[in-house]
């Protein structure tokens, strides 16, 4: 016995409602999506600069702070340089590539000691900044 229904058929209209909201979603993902910034877990005040970072696939993050200690953060973790050396040198297989978040009134020879272990390495370095106002 064959089944028919007796209900009008639908009209397209009642289709579009979900195929829209699903659109925006996407949309909305991928305009926001490009803005996510890759944050260290150390609050610091970047210096600013007009020019963003570009190409940086997954790369690992040094955080030097400003405070008396001009503490060293690789990956979120309080380290020293010389722990900081090993942990490079453990997760070159990961990524080649280090991103340094150095607060703005951090001393530049501290900053400059992490870039030069991370360049001896192989590393490819880059400074995180802000976007200017």
């Amino acid at each position: 016995m064959k089944l028919e229904s007796h209900l009008p058929k639908q009209t397209f209209w009642l289709y579009l409602g979900p195929v829209l909201n699903v659109l925006l979603v996407l949309l909305i993902f991928f305009l926001l999506g490009s803005t996510f910034v890759i944050q260290s877990g150390v609050s610091v005040k970047l210096p600013e600069s007009g020019f963003p970072l570009r190409d940086f696939h997954r790369p690992l993050v040094a955080t030097v702070t400003a405070n008396a200690d001009h503490l060293l953060y690789l990956e979120g973790r309080p380290v020293t340089l010389a722990e900081m050396r090993l942990g490079l040198e453990n997760k070159k297989k990961e990524s080649r590539q280090l991103i340094i978040h150095a607060d703005a009134m951090a001393p530049f020879g501290r900053v400059q000691e992490v870039a030069n272990v991370a360049l001896v390495l192989g590393y490819e370095v880059a400074y995180a900044t802000q976007p200017t106002r």
